[in-house]
């Protein structure tokens, strides 16, 4: 268990003490000692204390699975936290860390250095993220006043995008150094270094370009949206990045080239 994140136990702590609560509140707290707003408010909460169970159980079993099987792992954590949005996100974060940690166990972190120097590099486009972000708190905060509860869960979206805008600020998507590729093969994945020969091209078009990691006990395919690409010259950038890249099949790439 040790590789997984602090945010993880964080999460699944808020989500126990939530449900002790209203455990604690619809089991010992008697009629007489609420007003009646708080009444219909214990009398709502009841309906989902089941719910709340099975979500936290699902979240539970979803742990040692991370490192037996991560993809079963990764949909139990998603199933159990749909649930009880909004207060689980804390722990979908933490365990969508988590997973990418496990996923690129193998991969060698990118550390900015003199040996590392990369000769070509391209940064996450953070404006988008804190555009949604701020869309997304103010309609949240906007049907909070209303006292419809949705709102919440829009609020908590904007956080998430903020808080991603924030932790991407010029981190590379994308780049090169000597003769290895600087990757971030996800959101919530760490920037690794990796040999450019054990990572392929597999699909590019205007839009999007997909390529296959096979490295160091690493097998997987990632795909990223150009859109998400930062810079004037970005798209001209990301052209040479993916000609030092060896091609899964020179004619299917190309003709991935035509829109889509």
């Amino acid at each position: 268990m040790k590789g997984i994140s602090k945010l993880v136990w964080a999460g699944l702590a808020l989500n126990i003490c939530y449900l002790g609560a209203v455990g604690y509140l619809t089991t010992q707290v008697g009629d007489d000692e609420l007003t009646i707003f708080a009444r219909n408010v214990i009398a709502f909460l009841q309906y989902f204390s089941i719910p709340f169970l099975v979500s936290i159980l699902l979240q539970i079993i979803s742990l040692p699975l991370l490192f037996k099987s991560p993809k079963w792992g990764l949909a139990l954590a998603i199933i159990g936290s749909l649930i009880i949005l909004p207060l689980s996100m804390v722990f979908l974060a933490g365990y969508m860390f988590s997973y990418e940690k496990h996923c690129n166990k193998g991969l060698e972190v990118f550390s900015p250095n003199e040996k590392n120097t990369p000769s070509r590099a391209l940064i996450f486009k953070t404006s988008m993220f804190y555009v949604q972000g701020g869309i997304s708190l103010a309609i949240g905060l906007f049907i909070l006043a209303d006292g419809v509860s949705v709102g919440g869960l829009l609020v908590c979206t904007g956080i998430i995008f903020i808080s991603n805008a924030m932790r991407l600020k010029q981190r590379v998507m994308i780049g090169v150094s000597g003769d290895k590729l600087i990757l971030t093969p996800a959101l919530y994945a760490e920037t690794c270094l990796i040999p450019l020969t054990d990572v392929t091209l597999i699909k590019e078009n205007k839009n999007v370009f997909k390529l296959h990691i096979h490295s160091a006990g690493v097998d997987r395919k990632c795909s990223f949206s150009k859109k998400m690409i930062a810079g004037e010259n970005a798209q001209a950038d990301l052209a040479e990045i993916l000609s030092t890249l060896p091609k899964a099949d020179s004619e299917a790439v190309a003709v991935s080239d035509k829109p889509e």
